[in-house]
């Protein structure tokens, strides 16, 4: 039933994936893109990182994708009526940008850092919404997906507004 929740907000990720390329090469600060291997873990947030942004540690699911994406990595909490999802990726700001499922982006900053807020599917009103973060190892991107079983009107945009300033200090500059 945890699944149903956020599959959803898995849908934006697996219709990026699903214009993958073959990446090889060395980390993106000298040009070319990184590996899977090279992209930063969400897994490690440390429980006092989730539980000040509202997850619970102990509802987590490390396997959000059901199966591996060579292009991702990512963890998912369960927050109150919504799941956060916290992903890194290969893939560029631009390749977001071009995602037709990813719409209404929107410059903002978060505890000083240049981001891009943007909402998923097209439902409306919108069940979630993702903040996404350039990094020297990978694009971090955090989410709210409304809980398939939720019934509040909460805005996803404020959940992962309100989430944000608690894991930008541990996304890698």
């Amino acid at each position: 039933m945890r699944l149903v929740g956020f599959a959803a907000g898995v849908c934006a990720v697996v219709a990026l994936a699903g214009c993958s390329t073959a990446v090889d090469g060395q980390p993106e600060a000298s040009g070319a893109p990184l590996t899977k291997e090279q992209l930063f873990d969400p897994c490690t947030v440390s429980d006092s990182v989730l539980q000040a942004a509202g997850a619970d540690p102990a509802k987590k699911d490390d396997n959000p994708f059901s199966v591996p994406r060579a292009e991702w990595k990512g963890c998912n909490w369960l927050a109150g009526d919504f799941f956060l999802s916290f992903y890194s990726t290969t893939y560029t700001m631009q390749k977001f940008q071009e995602n037709t499922h990813l719409h209404d982006f929107k410059d903002v900053t978060v505890g000083g850092r240049a981001a891009k807020q943007y909402l998923i599917g097209d439902l409306s009103p919108a069940e979630e919404c993702g903040i996404v973060f350039e990094s020297s190892q990978g694009r971090i991107t955090l989410q709210a997906n409304k809980a398939s079983s939720s019934k509040s009107t909460t805005d996803p945009c404020a959940v992962v507004t309100d989430a944000a300033p608690h894991f930008v200090e541990i996304i890698p500059k």
